[in-house]
């Protein structure tokens, strides 16, 4: 895969993940990112306020990354589905290609028999607040089956598993991805009461993407390319772009400025008003 292509995927991702955690609270809040080896740094949460722990199976993954990031993040050696944390160690978790059927072909990653429920069910266990779950999207007008062997094929790590299209070569190809209505009654079937959003970005066909085709200069050209550009990294609420975004939030999250004052003034208000003798109807003095 080009630079070119890889920096614009990342680019995607964080997009989509600064939509998703626009409403989290995130000074002193603890979060957790499961998984490094869809290459996503956990610097970027750092960046935006978090304190940052990373886990992998991976201890070459974990050098690599803690390198990049030094002492701003914790890093931990450990499974998805046995995460080595006490629950609600965290605010909030992150999960970016971590479904068990992205990562079967990497030694160490899953373990025989898992399913995504079972990561869910690990991450909904460590994170008091809230989850992220980001992965490629099986039901994708972009292509997004070929973004995905694209990008294997240009990782060195795991080229040893893959076949000559780029794919993990015990992956059926049916498995790659999640799909958004199986994953959205999962999670409302088995976390009652949860706020769920659901987000996604490359709507467009892949020939819209940077590597597709020759580079467009100066011109009429540019400035459509641009704006393609543009139109994919926008997240959508319509859950068919390549790149799925799935945020759940035990505790309600507001979003807009009128969602906040709102609940800073519910909360103002629980805080001031008089307390009622409930045998003579009159305030407490």
């Amino acid at each position: 895969m080009s630079e070119e292509r890889r920096l614009f995927l990342s680019a995607a991702r964080q997009e989509l993940l600064h939509q998703l955690m626009s409403g989290w609270h995130r000074r002193g809040a603890a979060l957790l990112q499961i998984g490094l080896s869809a290459g996503f740094s956990p610097e970027f949460f750092w960046d935006a306020g978090f304190d940052v722990t990373a886990l992998d199976p991976s201890r070459e993954c974990l050098e690599q990354a803690r390198a990049q990031t030094g002492p701003r993040v914790e890093y931990r050696l450990g499974s998805v589905d046995r995460l080595p944390f006490e629950d609600g160690e965290f605010d909030y978790a992150v999960l970016i290609h971590c479904s068990p059927a992205e990562n079967r072909a990497k030694p160490g990653f899953v373990r025989p028999g898992e399913t995504i429920q079972d990561v869910l069910l690990e991450a909904r266990r460590v994170a008091s607040r809230g989850i992220v779950l980001l992965d490629w999207n099986r039901c994708s007008l972009s292509g997004g089956s070929m973004a995905r062997r694209s990008e294997r094929s240009g990782s060195g790590k795991d080229a040893g598993a893959e076949n000559a299209s780029g794919r993990p070569a015990n992956l059926p190809r049916r498995q790659e991805g999640v799909l958004p209505w199986e994953l959205y009654t999962l999670v409302r079937r088995r976390f009652q009461g949860c706020a769920i959003t659901v987000r996604s970005s490359l709507l467009l066909g892949e020939s819209t993407w940077p590597g597709a085709g020759p580079s467009i200069g100066l011109g009429w050209g540019a400035g459509v390319r641009r704006l393609l550009l543009s139109a994919n990294l926008h997240p959508s609420v319509i859950p068919l772009g390549a790149l799925l975004g799935l945020r759940v939030d035990w505790i309600s999250v507001p979003f807009t400025p009128v969602g906040m004052l709102r609940s800073a003034a519910a909360s103002l208000y629980q805080k001031t008003a008089p307390v009622v003798d409930a045998r003579q109807g009159l305030p407490r003095t």
